[in-house]
């Protein structure tokens, strides 16, 4: 519905000031369908910035009740911690390559992530029947 997005910034707390959009980009195409083939005069995703994330299902293929989009705050709502200090370890492998000409180089960050503000992120879920 063209109110999607808008219902799920009201769930929101006032404290929750910067909230984005995050979800999969075949949502994403899907709620622009939509907007167009209804020729919508407003934005659907209400001025919010889209972050996509594929490890959410598209809305065509969620399952029932299935979280497809989320609506949030992540400065205000979540907390990183960096177990391993506040930096990415480099290295350079020069031998697995080389007969290639190539130069491996592998990165890793850890990093741990918490909720602590209460209503800074809206769950936004398929319904069960449309």
């Amino acid at each position: 519905a063209v109110d999607t997005i808008a219902k799920a910034i009201s769930n929101l707390s006032d404290e929750a000031r910067n909230p984005i959009i995050v979800m999969n980009k075949l949502t994403y195409a899907s709620f622009k369908a939509v907007q167009y083939a209804n020729g919508y005069g407003v934005d659907v995703f209400e001025g919010l910035p889209v972050v996509f994330n594929s490890s959410l299902p598209a809305y065509d293929t969620a399952s029932a009740n299935a979280v497809y989009c989320i609506v949030g705050d992540f400065e205000n709502g979540a907390m990183a911690t960096y177990p391993n200090g506040d930096d990415i370890t480099i290295k350079y492998d020069e031998m697995t390559d080389m007969t290639k000409d190539l130069v491996r180089i592998l990165g890793r960050r850890y990093v741990g992530l918490g909720l602590v503000a209460d209503k800074s992120f809206a769950l936004i879920t398929k319904p069960a029947s449309v």
